[in-house]
Protein backbone atom coordinates (compact mmCIF):
# COMPACT_ATOMS: atom_id res chain seq x y z
CA UNK A 1 0.00 0.00 0.00
CA UNK A 2 2.75 2.55 1.05
CA UNK A 3 4.76 1.46 -2.26
CA UNK A 4 1.54 2.50 -4.46
CA UNK A 5 0.53 5.33 -2.19
CA UNK A 6 4.15 6.65 -3.00
CA UNK A 7 3.95 5.96 -6.64
CA UNK A 8 0.84 8.17 -6.69
CA UNK A 9 2.52 10.95 -5.44
CA UNK A 10 5.40 10.65 -7.76
CA UNK A 11 3.42 10.23 -10.88
CA UNK A 12 1.48 12.79 -9.95
CA UNK A 13 4.27 15.33 -9.70
CA UNK A 14 5.47 14.86 -12.37
CA UNK A 15 2.39 15.08 -14.28
CA UNK A 16 1.94 18.73 -12.90
CA UNK A 17 5.57 19.44 -14.01
CA UNK A 18 4.75 18.46 -17.68
CA UNK A 19 1.40 20.08 -17.79
CA UNK A 20 2.53 23.34 -16.37
CA UNK A 21 2.01 26.08 -18.74
CA UNK A 22 3.97 29.19 -19.57
CA UNK A 23 2.47 32.39 -19.19
CA UNK A 24 2.64 35.42 -21.07
CA UNK A 25 0.31 38.19 -22.78
CA UNK A 26 2.53 39.94 -25.06
CA UNK A 27 3.32 39.34 -28.93
CA UNK A 28 6.37 40.61 -30.71
CA UNK A 29 6.04 42.22 -33.61
CA UNK A 30 8.90 43.63 -36.17
CA UNK A 31 8.77 47.42 -36.69
CA UNK A 32 8.08 46.92 -40.47
CA UNK A 33 4.94 44.95 -39.40
CA UNK A 34 3.32 47.51 -37.62
CA UNK A 35 -0.53 48.53 -39.40
CA UNK A 36 -3.21 50.20 -38.80
CA UNK A 37 -4.72 47.60 -36.71
CA UNK A 38 -2.58 47.94 -33.45
CA UNK A 39 -3.57 51.51 -33.10
CA UNK A 40 -5.32 52.24 -29.85
CA UNK A 41 -3.41 48.52 -28.41
CA UNK A 42 -0.65 49.36 -25.21
CA UNK A 43 2.68 49.10 -25.68
CA UNK A 44 6.10 48.87 -25.00
CA UNK A 45 8.71 49.67 -27.62
CA UNK A 46 12.10 47.70 -27.33
CA UNK A 47 14.90 50.58 -29.08
CA UNK A 48 18.44 50.09 -29.87
CA UNK A 49 19.36 46.19 -29.66
CA UNK A 50 16.64 43.52 -28.94
CA UNK A 51 16.66 43.64 -25.10
CA UNK A 52 14.36 40.09 -24.91
CA UNK A 53 15.64 38.25 -21.11
CA UNK A 54 17.46 41.48 -20.53
CA UNK A 55 20.60 40.63 -22.83
CA UNK A 56 20.86 43.88 -24.03
CA UNK A 57 19.96 47.25 -21.74
CA UNK A 58 19.53 50.81 -23.80
CA UNK A 59 18.98 54.01 -22.98
CA UNK A 60 17.19 56.66 -24.63
CA UNK A 61 16.42 60.61 -24.38
CA UNK A 62 12.79 61.06 -24.60
CA UNK A 63 10.88 64.76 -24.96
CA UNK A 64 8.44 65.11 -21.70
CA UNK A 65 6.39 68.07 -22.75
CA UNK A 66 9.50 69.85 -23.52
CA UNK A 67 12.04 68.52 -21.14
CA UNK A 68 14.55 66.03 -21.98
CA UNK A 69 14.87 63.20 -20.24
CA UNK A 70 17.14 59.78 -19.99
CA UNK A 71 15.58 56.41 -19.72
CA UNK A 72 16.86 53.00 -19.66
CA UNK A 73 14.66 49.54 -20.04
CA UNK A 74 13.23 47.52 -17.05
CA UNK A 75 12.85 44.24 -19.10
CA UNK A 76 11.46 40.73 -17.43
CA UNK A 77 10.77 38.83 -20.09
CA UNK A 78 12.22 35.32 -20.26
CA UNK A 79 10.32 33.24 -22.45
CA UNK A 80 8.71 31.16 -20.34
CA UNK A 81 6.45 33.86 -18.07
CA UNK A 82 6.51 37.35 -19.70
CA UNK A 83 3.90 40.04 -18.49
CA UNK A 84 3.75 43.65 -20.27
CA UNK A 85 3.18 45.35 -16.90
CA UNK A 86 6.92 44.10 -16.22
CA UNK A 87 8.29 45.94 -19.22
CA UNK A 88 8.59 49.66 -18.82
CA UNK A 89 11.48 52.30 -19.03
CA UNK A 90 12.78 53.77 -15.36
CA UNK A 91 14.35 57.70 -15.61
CA UNK A 92 17.96 57.31 -15.05
CA UNK A 93 18.16 59.29 -11.33
CA UNK A 94 18.28 62.79 -10.84
CA UNK A 95 18.36 64.88 -7.95
CA UNK A 96 14.72 64.08 -6.73
CA UNK A 97 14.01 61.64 -4.50
CA UNK A 98 11.08 59.57 -6.58
CA UNK A 99 11.61 57.25 -9.07
CA UNK A 100 10.10 57.69 -12.74
CA UNK A 101 8.42 55.30 -14.95
CA UNK A 102 7.36 55.51 -18.34
CA UNK A 103 4.82 53.35 -18.82
CA UNK A 104 1.28 52.22 -20.48
CA UNK A 105 2.26 53.71 -23.94
CA UNK A 106 -0.44 53.55 -26.53
CA UNK A 107 -0.24 53.95 -30.27
CA UNK A 108 -1.94 56.56 -31.57
CA UNK A 109 -0.86 56.52 -34.71
CA UNK A 110 2.03 55.29 -37.58
CA UNK A 111 3.33 56.71 -40.98
CA UNK A 112 6.43 54.85 -42.74
CA UNK A 113 9.19 56.11 -40.65
CA UNK A 114 7.52 56.85 -36.65
CA UNK A 115 5.09 55.39 -34.02
CA UNK A 116 3.01 58.03 -32.34
CA UNK A 117 2.35 57.12 -28.78
CA UNK A 118 0.26 58.47 -25.78
CA UNK A 119 2.17 57.39 -22.64
CA UNK A 120 1.75 57.86 -18.74
CA UNK A 121 5.02 58.72 -16.35
CA UNK A 122 4.26 57.18 -13.17
CA UNK A 123 6.03 58.28 -9.79
CA UNK A 124 7.49 56.25 -6.91
CA UNK A 125 8.90 56.18 -3.85
CA UNK A 126 10.39 53.72 -2.13
CA UNK A 127 8.80 51.14 -4.66
CA UNK A 128 5.50 52.70 -3.86
CA UNK A 129 3.18 54.60 -6.39
CA UNK A 130 2.20 57.87 -5.16
CA UNK A 131 -0.93 59.73 -7.24
CA UNK A 132 0.73 61.63 -9.35
CA UNK A 133 1.36 60.67 -13.53
CA UNK A 134 1.99 62.71 -16.31
CA UNK A 135 0.32 61.86 -19.63
CA UNK A 136 2.55 63.09 -22.34
CA UNK A 137 2.92 62.57 -26.35
CA UNK A 138 5.91 61.54 -28.28
CA UNK A 139 7.14 59.46 -30.98
CA UNK A 140 9.87 56.47 -32.26
CA UNK A 141 11.28 56.80 -35.22
CA UNK A 142 10.94 52.86 -36.43
CA UNK A 143 14.68 52.57 -37.59
CA UNK A 144 15.63 52.61 -33.86
CA UNK A 145 13.46 50.19 -32.98
CA UNK A 146 14.13 46.62 -32.37
CA UNK A 147 10.78 44.76 -31.11
CA UNK A 148 7.30 46.28 -30.43
CA UNK A 149 5.53 44.68 -27.44
CA UNK A 150 2.00 44.80 -27.91
CA UNK A 151 -0.28 43.91 -24.68
CA UNK A 152 -2.76 40.90 -25.77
Amino acid sequence: MKRKSGLTVIAAYFLTRIMAQDGSNIRYYEPTNLDSSLIGKYCHVDFGEESFGGRAIDTIEINVKGQKMKFYEHRKDNGFNNWFNEQYLIRVKDKNQTSTRLQNSRIDSLTTNKIYLTSVLSYYVNESPIDTITVFQHWYDRKNISKVLIKK
